[in-house]
């Protein structure tokens, strides 16, 4: 619980959105934020793709279903059979691709591992195939809408759960995938326009990929601003604690838990004593720089991941502490009070410190936050009335 007095409290640097705010500051022209805050945006990408992506997917598969059908008409397999082998690859692949994008999409797309990878690996499989049995079919003389090749290098960009630069390097998948099966399947007579083709569909990829960087930077720069206002909402600018919108609703959440599994939960009230007066005599810049150095006390103690410190307004705080019945918590309340007792405030005369009143009880059967919060609250004026600098308890 100790306080490390030479951090900053400046109040732009305490504030929770500030990670958000300075990562806008200095800009992401590399679609790259700082490493917590791009962790925190793949998740959140990979969340809100999600539905997209299998929607795509689902429409993709579809389609693909129908090219596979569409190949045994056109080739007129029951009549005629297959001769060549790069016509039985061009079917088995066509079938083998449907049978991968099936399994990742029923599978691996909707559950288990990364919506990224895996819309990457069913784009690469679908280009790949595309892009092979165009070249098969114009080294048969037979009809195939090659251009349509170009809608498949642009695909990546769409919103089919692929940051830019993934969806980039799968853009040249067709193309490559096409370059090399053109060389290789086709012949004098066939290969006339092949490289004025896979030009066209070289050029796809900086007219897709304009679009789609464009997309994700507005998209990166929207993410950063709703996590700002996000925080302000329920963060309070000036301690970094919880507000009171946000404390009352962890609060009942943790009031409900606890109840319905028999655990203790404790509800402190903290007010700071003759505050009024403090910034009165010292300024409200001192007062301000007094209020952070008490509430990183207090956010000390909420050390759990269902504890919670927050500023309700003014001078007064709470602290919910759950896992912890009066016994265990009035310890850490009392070393508290008399931490805050001994806080080093610059420009305040040593003789005149800080000190506050707790009020404090715990959570008794199926209570809700309104009744734990007014019996702390009741306990509060208690210690106050009693000569303040002190802990009353139920």
């Amino acid at each position: 619980m100790d306080i490390d007095p030479n951090r900053n409290h400046d109040l732009v640097e305490a504030a929770p959105e500030q990670p958000f705010a300075r990562q806008l500051s200095q800009g992401f022209a590399n679609l790259r934020f700082e490493r917590a805050l791009e962790v925190e945006y793949r998740t959140a990408f990979a969340r809100e793709q999600r539905q997209p992506a299998l929607i795509f997917g689902g429409v993709a598969m579809g389609l693909w279903a129908g090219f596979v059908g569409f190949d045994l008409v056109r080739l007129d397999v029951f009549n005629k059979g297959v001769s060549g082998l790069d016509l039985w690859v061009l079917i088995c692949a066509r079938w083998a691709a449907l049978l991968v994008i099936a399994a990742l999409y029923a599978g691996t797309l909707r559950v288990r591992a990364s919506l990224e990878h895996g819309a990457f690996v069913i784009y690469a499989v679908m280009a790949s195939v595309a892009a092979m049995n165009a070249m098969i079919y114009k080294a048969h003389g037979l009809p195939a809408a090659e251009s349509a090749l170009v809608v498949v290098v642009m695909a990546p960009f769409l919103p089919i759960g692929l940051t830019f630069y993934r969806a980039l390097a799968a853009s040249f998948v067709p193309v490559v995938v096409a370059a090399l099966a053109g060389l290789i399947l086709l012949d004098g007579a066939h290969s006339h326009g092949l490289a004025g083709q896979i030009f066209v569909l070289a050029m796809a990829i900086p007219v897709g990929a304009i679009g789609g960087y464009m997309r994700e930077h507005a998209h990166r720069r929207q993410f950063l601003l709703t996590a700002i206002l996000s925080r302000q909402a329920q963060f309070d600018p000036l301690t970094d604690l919880a507000n009171r919108r946000l404390f009352q609703r962890h609060a009942d959440a943790v009031i409900a838990h606890a109840a319905r599994h028999d655990q203790p939960v404790v509800l402190a009230m903290l007010d700071i004593d003759h505050f009024k007066r403090f910034n009165d005599r010292h300024g409200h810049a001192a007062g301000d720089h007094a209020l952070r150095r008490v509430a990183d006390a207090i956010a000390g103690v909420a050390r759990r991941p269902m504890d919670m410190a927050t500023r309700l307004g003014g001078e007064e705080f709470a602290l919910l502490l759950h896992g912890s019945d009066l016994a265990q918590a009035i310890p850490i309340l009392e070393t508290l009070r008399d931490q805050i007792a001994s806080l080093a405030l610059p420009g305040v005369p040593e003789a005149q410190p800080l000190t506050i009143s707790i009020g404090a009880t715990s959570l008794t059967g199926r209570e809700g936050l309104a009744d734990i919060y007014e019996r702390a609250d009741r306990l509060l004026y208690t210690s106050k009335t009693n000569g303040r600098d002190r802990l009353s308890t139920d």
